[in-house]
C-alpha cells in the first residue's frame, strides 16, 4: 500500500504544475486515487488528461482519477477534489479485505470486559466453501439455545441456495410471498421494511425456535434476487433493507434474545455486510485442508478490522470470532491431529490482533474453536429436528449465549418488600477463606455444609476419611473433636482441642528411635499413644499393670507435655511383651466404656514434617497405624477410630487387607456442582442483608428459604440464590454461566474440586467489586462476573503454594521446569530428564493431565486453571 510520505510527493509535484486544488490519497487496497482542479485541463479529453498527471508521477499505480477544470468543478458545485477514499470500515470485500492486510490491528470485542450485548444477539454462520456443517451447525446450536429457555430467530440468507426451511422440517410451510428475498426487494423501492411476523415459522411448538426463512424458489424469487445490490445500500444517504431488517426483528411480537443468520459460502454480494456490519459473533467453519488456509486467513484478518453496528462507550465494537472445524474424521488420533492444525493456523491468523492497551486479543484459542466429528447421523439425516444428541455443538450454543444480557437478578422486585441495597450487602460478606484449622469456632459452626460425602465421613462405622487437601477433612476432624466422646490422639497444632502433648515431628523421631532400639514396628507403637490419649480425656480409665510408676501424669505438674508423652511410651514399651499387654490394656479400658468415643487421627500429612528423611518416616508410620487400625478395631465395642487422610499417602501405602479399609472409607470429593455452590451460598447466608435480599426474591408461600437450611434447598433455589450473588453468564469463552466456570477453574487435573479454593475465590471477588463499585457501578448481581474471573489470579498463588510450600516441597523442581516451558497443553518429551517420580507425583495430586494418544501413549501434558495462572503459563494457543 502507497506510504504518506510518497503521497506527499506527489502532491508536490501535481501543485509545481497544477496548483494548489490536487488531492492524492491512498487506495484501501492497492495504488493511489488523485484528484485535480486546474485550468490546464480546458480543451484536454479525459485521456489526455490522464496521460498529462501519469507523465508527472511516473511508475505510480494509479486506480482512480477525477480531473476537472474549475468550470466544470463549479458546475458540480465541487470547491475540492472529490476522490477521497472510500471509507475504510464499509462492510464490502474489497474494502474489508484491504483493512485486514495490516500488521497490528486493534480489537475491541463486546467481550472484552466480559460485557454483554442488548438482545437481540446476532450471530452471522459462514464458510468459503461448503460441504462443511455450516448450516446444520447453526441448526444445532439453535436448537440448543432455545431449549435453555432463551427465544432464537433463524434467518437463511443463502439466498442462492436456500435450505434451512428443509433442515428444521418446515418447507412445506413456505409460501411464495414469504421471506427474505420478497422483504429486501420491496424495501429498496419503498425504502421501508414490511412488517416481519407474517414472514417468520415457529418451528417448535414447546420451545422459542422461529424461522425467517430465505422465500420460495421460483421465476418470482429469481426475479426479485436478480435485483438485490448490497454493494449499494451503503452509499451515502441510501436506505439499507438489511439494517431496516435486523432492527425490525425487535418488533416482532415474540422479540429473540438471539438471532442466528447462515450466509452464503465465498465472497458473495450479501455475506460481507452480514459478517463486516449486522454481526455481533461470527462462526466461522471450516474444514482444515491446505486449499482452504489462504482464504480463511484473509477473512479471518478482515474480521479482526471490521466494526459492526454496535458501541459501546462510544466506540464501534470488533465483531466476535469464533471457529467450528468440520468435519474432521471420527478416529480419535486423527480428529485430533486435525485440531492441532486447525489451532495453529487459528494462532497465526489471529496474531495480529491486539487488545484496546496493547496486549494480545486472544487469551485461550482452544476456547474459540470446536472440533466436530464426522457423524453418519448428520451426515444422512435431512432434518435436524430428528437427530437428538448433538453435543459438540453445545459449545457453539454456549459461545453465542455467552453475549446476551443475563437476566437482571437485582432487578425490579413485584413485591413490596422491603430490601437492603448492594452496598449492604457487598458491606456485609464475609466468605471463610482461611483453613478449616485457623477458623473460630463460631466460624467453622456457621459455614460447615453438610453433604452425603460429609455425613458419611461423620458417621461412626467410618474408619477412614480420605481427600485432597483443602476438600474439608479439618473441618470435619473438629465437628468430631468437639463431641464430648470424643479423643485426639493427633491433630494438627494450635486448635482449639488445647492438646499440649499431640505428637509432632519431634515426637514421631524420637517415637522411630525408641521403636529402633527396641526392635519394634510403628504397628506397635499406635496402640501406645491411643492408650495414653483415652487416659488424658478419660483419667479414670483402668492404669496398665506391668508399669511402676502411673502414666498419664505431668511430670512437673500443669499441663500433660510431649516430654511427659514420651516419657510414658518408654515406660510402656519397656516391658518385652509390650504389644500384647498393650493390646490388652486398650481392650481393658474398651471394657470399662459405657459409652462410645471417636479416636481422632488428623494432621497425619504434615505433621511428620516436610524433609525427606520425615516423609519417608510420615509413609512408614501411616501404614503402621492403619495396620493397627485393621488389627485392633475389630477386637473393640466402644473404641471407634476415625482416621483423616490425604489422598495421595493413602495411595501409596502398603496396608494388609487394605481392602476391608475402603469399604469402611468415605472420599471428600465434591463431585456434584450443585453441592459445591452451597458452599458460597452458606458461607454468605450468614450476612443479614444477604439474606433479605434472597429471600425477598425467591421465596414462596409452600417453600421458605429462612426456615431451611441450605443443604436441603432444591437445586432451582441454590442456582437462582447463585445468580443473585455472582451474575449468570461469564461472556466470551465455552462456558457462559458463572457457575460452569467456577466449576471448571476451580479443578484440579484430576478433577477434584476444593471448598477452600472457593471460599478463596469469592473473598478475592468481593474485595475486587468493592473497588469496581466505586468508580462503576454495576447492578445485574452482587458481584460481577469480571470480578471472578480476576480474583482467579489470587486463588490460583494460594493453592500453588499450598501445594508446594505445605504439601509437596519436592516438587519445586518439576515446578521450575513447568515455568520454563511456558505454556499448556505442552509435548511430553518436554519433560525428558525429570525424574519421573516427580512426574507421577504431579500426576498423583493433579498437578498434570494426561492427554494420551495412539495406544493409550502420553503425547502431551496439561496444567489447570487452578495452577497454570501462578505458573505464568499461557495456554497453548494464545495468540
Amino acid at each position: 500500500m502507497t506510504q504518506p510520505d510518497d503521497i506527499s510527493g506527489m502532491e508536490r509535484a501535481l501543485r509545481e504544475t497544477f496548483g494548489d486544488r490536487i488531492r492524492v490519497s491512498a487506495d484501501p487496497y492497492a495504488g493511489v486515487r488523485v484528484g485535480v482542479i486546474s485550468a490546464e485541463f480546458s480543451g484536454m479529453t479525459p485521456r489526455a488528461r490522464r496521460g498529462r498527471v501519469e507523465a508527472l508521477i511516473p511508475d505510480v499505480e494509479i486506480v482512480r482519477y477525477e480531473l476537472l477544470t474549475p468550470d466544470e468543478a463549479a458546475f458540480l458545485e465541487q470547491e475540492e477534489p472529490g476522490v477521497a477514499p472510500v471509507a475504510a470500515q464499509l462492510p464490502l470485500w474489497p474494502e474489508a479485505l484491504a483493512s485486514g492486510q495490516a500488521d497490528e490491528i486493534t480489537v475491541r470485542f463486546p467481550s472484552e470486559d466480559y460485557g454483554t450485548l442488548p438482545s437481540p444477539v446476532v450471530s452471522t454462520f459462514y464458510s468459503l466453501r461448503g460441504g462443511v456443517g455450516r448450516s446444520t451447525a447453526l441448526a444445532h446450536a439453535a436448537r440448543v439455545i432455545a431449549g435453555q429457555g432463551l427465544k432464537v430467530l433463524c434467518i437463511d440468507m443463502d439466498l442462492e441456495a436456500p435450505g434451512l426451511a428443509s433442515l428444521f422440517d418446515v418447507e412445506d410451510r413456505v409460501t411464495e410471498s414469504m421471506g427474505i428475498v420478497p422483504l429486501l426487494a420491496a424495501a429498496e423501492v419503498s425504502g421501508e421494511i414490511d412488517a416481519l411476523d407474517e414472514h417468520v415459522l415457529r418451528v417448535t411448538e414447546d420451545t422459542g425456535l422461529f424461522l425467517l426463512p430465505a422465500g420460495c424458489p421460483g421465476a418470482e424469487y429469481a426475479r426479485l434476487l436478480s435485483h438485490l445490490d448490497p454493494s449499494a445500500w451503503y452509499g451515502e444517504d441510501e436506505v439499507n433493507p438489511l439494517r431496516l431488517l435486523i432492527e425490525a426483528v425487535s418488533t416482532l411480537p415474540e422479540s429473540p434474545d438471539v438471532v442466528l443468520i447462515d450466509s452464503r459460502t465465498g465472497i458473495s454480494p450479501l455475506a460481507a455486510p452480514l459478517l463486516f456490519d449486522v454481526s455481533d459473533i461470527n462462526i466461522i467453519a471450516f474444514y482444515p485442508h491446505p486449499q482452504a488456509r489462504a482464504g480463511t486467513r484473509a477473512l479471518t484478518r478482515a474480521l479482526l478490522a471490521a466494526k459492526s453496528r454496535r458501541s459501546e462507550e462510544g466506540s464501534l465494537c470488533t465483531p466476535e470470532v469464533r471457529f467450528v472445524v468440520s468435519p474432521v474424521p471420527a478416529t480419535p488420533e486423527v480428529r485430533e491431529l486435525y485440531a492441532e492444525r486447525a489451532q495453529e493456523w487459528i494462532r497465526d491468523w489471529l496474531s495480529v490482533a491486539r487488545n484496546t492497551v496493547g496486549g494480545p486479543a486472544f487469551e485461550a484459542l482452544e476456547e474459540i474453536f470446536q472440533v466436530i466429528g464426522y457423524q453418519e447421523a448428520l451426515a444422512v439425516s435431512d432434518s435436524v429436528m430428528r437427530i437428538q444428541g448433538a453435543d459438540d455443538f453445545n459449545v457453539v450454543a454456549d459461545w453465542i449465549t455467552g453475549l446476551v444480557e443475563p437476566r437482571d437478578a437485582l432487578g425490579e422486585q413485584v413485591d413490596e418488600v422491603l430490601e437492603p441495597s448492594k452496598s449492604e450487602v457487598l458491606d456485609s460478606l464475609q466468605f471463610a477463606g482461611e483453613t478449616a484449622e485457623n477458623q473460630a469456632l463460631e466460624e467453622l459452626h456457621g459455614t460447615f455444609l453438610s453433604t452425603s460425602d460429609v455425613d458419611r465421613a461423620l458417621a461412626t462405622d467410618t474408619v477412614v476419611v480420605i481427600g485432597r487437601k483443602g476438600t474439608g477433612k479439618t473441618a470435619v476432624f473438629r465437628r468430631l473433636a468437639e463431641a464430648p466422646t470424643a479423643v485426639v490422639v493427633t491433630s494438627p497444632p494450635g486448635l482449639d482441642t488445647h492438646l499440649t502433648w499431640t505428637p509432632d515431628a519431634n515426637v514421631y523421631s524420637a517415637l522411630e528411635n525408641e521403636l529402633r532400639d527396641r526392635q519394634l514396628e510403628w504397628r506397635q507403637a499406635w496402640p501406645v499413644l491411643v492408650g495414653l490419649a483415652i487416659k488424658n480425656h478419660l483419667p479414670n480409665v483402668p492404669q496398665p499393670d506391668w508399669v511402676g510408676d502411673p502414666i498419664g501424669v505431668p511430670a512437673a505438674g500443669g499441663d500433660y507435655l510431649k516430654t511427659d508423652l514420651l516419657r510414658d511410651v518408654t515406660s510402656l514399651l519397656s516391658n518385652q511383651q509390650a504389644p500384647l499387654l498393650v493390646g490388652e490394656w486398650i481392650q481393658a479400658i474398651d471394657r470399662s466404656l459405657n459409652a462410645d468415643h471417636v479416636l481422632l487421627f488428623d494432621a497425619l500429612d504434615t505433621g511428620f514434617g516436610n524433609s525427606d528423611n520425615d516423609r519417608r518416616r510420615r509413609n512408614d508410620g501411616v501404614a503402621g497405624l492403619l495396620t493397627a487400625v485393621g488389627e485392633l478395631g475389630p477386637q473393640l465395642r466402644r473404641l471407634k477410630f476415625k482416621v483423616l487422610l490425604r489422598e495421595d499417602i493413602w495411595r501409596e501405602v502398603k496396608v494388609p487387607n487394605k481392602s476391608h479399609l475402603s469399604a469402611r472409607a468415605a472420599h471428600l470429593r465434591w463431585s456434584n456442582k450443585v453441592d459445591y455452590l452451597r458452599i458460597a451460598i452458606k458461607q454468605a447466608w450468614r450476612s443479614e442483608p444477604f439474606r433479605q435480599l434472597v429471600t425477598a426474591r425467591l421465596n414462596k408461600p409452600d417453600f421458605r428459604l429462612e426456615g431451611t437450611p441450605v443443604e436441603y434447598w432444591p437445586e432451582e433455589f441454590v442456582r437462582n440464590a447463585w445468580v443473585i450473588l455472582a451474575s449468570e453468564r461469564v461472556s466470551g469463552g465455552r462456558t457462559a454461566y458463572t457457575d460452569n466456570w467456577v466449576w471448571s477453574r476451580l479443578a484440579d487435573a484430576n478433577g477434584d474440586h476444593a471448598p477452600r479454593a472457593l471460599a478463596q475465590m469469592m473473598t478475592a471477588a468481593v474485595g475486587l467489586e468493592r473497588g469496581f463499585e466505586e468508580g462503576n457501578r454495576y447492578s445485574r448481581s452482587i458481584i460481577r462476573p469480571r470480578a471472578l474471573v480476576e480474583s482467579l489470579d489470587e486463588v490460583s498463588e494460594s493453592a500453588l503454594d499450598a501445594l508446594q510450600r505445605d504439601e509437596f516441597p519436592e516438587l519445586d523442581p518439576l515446578l521450575g521446569r513447568l515455568r520454563a516451558i511456558g505454556s499448556t497443553p505442552f509435548a511430553a518429551e518436554q519433560l525428558e530428564g525429570t525424574s519421573p517420580d516427580l512426574v507421577r507425583l504431579a500426576r498423583d495430586v493433579g498437578l498434570l493431565e494426561e492427554v494420551s494418544g495412539p495406544r493409550d501413549r502420553v503425547e502431551r501434558y496439561r496444567v489447570p486453571e487452578m495452577y497454570r495462572k501462578a505458573l505464568s503459563m499461557t495456554r497453548k494457543g494464545q495468540a
